[in-house]
């Protein structure tokens, strides 16, 4: 965070789960089914975000413009600062229902003094890319009426103001997306009914992965009804199905990517990543076929030309067409996986590089 004439600089990342998608929202149904185990995930935030200047207003309005990744601008718009205002925007859906709905949790928990304006000027962020695009700019209105009218909030605060503003839209996302608040460090998530814990992830080797814009479309929401009808009791067999993936199966997975990720073994790590990819074909898929066949994200994962220069990988976020992400096997091999899907078959390719940390 900076501070200059045009107000705070602020930014915040786009995150990444590497292991158990979906389990979040499950995890947070164990209250209401005592078989449901909790919600594991490990996450990393991206070097991808967005950037936004941020600064008071005497006005009671938050003023915003925004800026995509292809550099086009939107706005400014203005929302009137008043809750019933905000959560009717909220509601109604769209881009601006994210904003509304952060700003409105943030009203309803705290006393703002005034406006505030942010200009959204850069975005890295690839939008609707399983990246957590919509947590994000969530997660940056939180941050910038903390920052701004020093509201004292911490990380974990200003990331549950972020769940209950995204949650207030027609989205039903769960809280792993609003991991985008910790940054680039790998975290341990787990999901316990309403009880969230986060805890460093140890990472004795780097990273080199590969996100991979599959130039497709997906629909998360779809995907998300379709998997929560499952919950909190199943009562057809591909339902008990989806049980057993977001339960025993992820915790199987997860438990074994801390141990390879402790170990250095990315080898192995890749290999899990196939595997969880294949258990979730097998077992989420047939929920939502229209959405989770995913013919793109499959192309590219056996993709002759890359094979040899990969662990493995998987699909992004709620999973489909949207992102696929390759663990690779080296920092060359990176740079050679990027060049072959680009030249290819002409997709945009990101790396992202995790570096080492200790276990906190």
């Amino acid at each position: 965070m900076t501070i200059d004439e045009s107000g705070i600089e602020l930014f915040v990342s786009g995150r990444l789960c590497l292991f158990g998608e979906h389990t979040d929202w499950a995890g947070e149904h164990k209250g209401r089914n005592e078989s449901i185990l909790e919600g594991k995930t490990i996450v990393v935030g991206t070097q991808e975000g967005i950037y936004a200047a941020a600064k008071r207003l005497e006005e009671k309005v938050l003023r915003i413009t925004t800026t995509d990744n292809h550099g086009n601008k939107t706005g400014p718009e203005e929302l009137i600062l008043e809750p019933a205002a905000l959560l009717a925007v909220a509601r109604a859906g769209g881009f601006l229902s994210y904003v509304a709905g952060t700003c409105y949790r943030l009203l309803v928990s705290h006393e703002v003094p005034g406006g505030l304006q942010l200009d959204n000027h850069t975005t890295t962020l690839h939008m609707s890319k399983g990246l957590s695009s919509s947590a994000a700019i969530c997660v940056m209105v939180a941050r910038a009426f903390n920052r701004v009218f020093d509201l004292r909030l911490t990380t974990r605060g200003e990331m549950e103001l972020a769940y209950l503003g995204e949650v207030a839209t027609p989205s039903k996302c769960g809280r792993m997306d609003q991991a985008c608040a910790y940054g680039s460090v790998p975290v341990l998530m787990t999901f316990d009914a309403d009880i969230l814990t986060v805890q460093r992830v140890q990472l004795a080797a780097p990273l080199h992965l590969v996100l991979v814009d599959l130039g497709a479309t997906k629909d998360t929401t779809t995907i998300l009804r379709s998997l929560q009808r499952a919950y909190p009791k199943p009562e057809t067999p591909h339902q008990e199905g989806l049980h057993r993936l977001l339960g025993p199966l992820n915790h199987r997975i997860t438990g074994q990517a801390l141990q390879a990720m402790a170990a250095g073994d990315t080898r192995r790590l890749g290999e899990l990543m196939l595997e969880a990819q294949r258990l979730f074909d097998e077992l989420a898929g047939p929920l939502c076929p229209e959405q989770l066949t995913a013919p793109v994200l499959h192309k590219v994962l056996s993709y002759a030309g890359i094979q040899d220069l990969i662990w493995g990988g998987k699909g992004v976020g709620s999973q489909g067409d949207g992102t696929a992400q390759l663990l690779c096997r080296g920092p060359e091999e990176q740079a050679k996986v990027c060049a072959v899907l680009t030249s290819e078959l002409g997709m945009e390719c990101m790396p992202l590089t995790v570096n080492p940390v200790a276990a906190g």
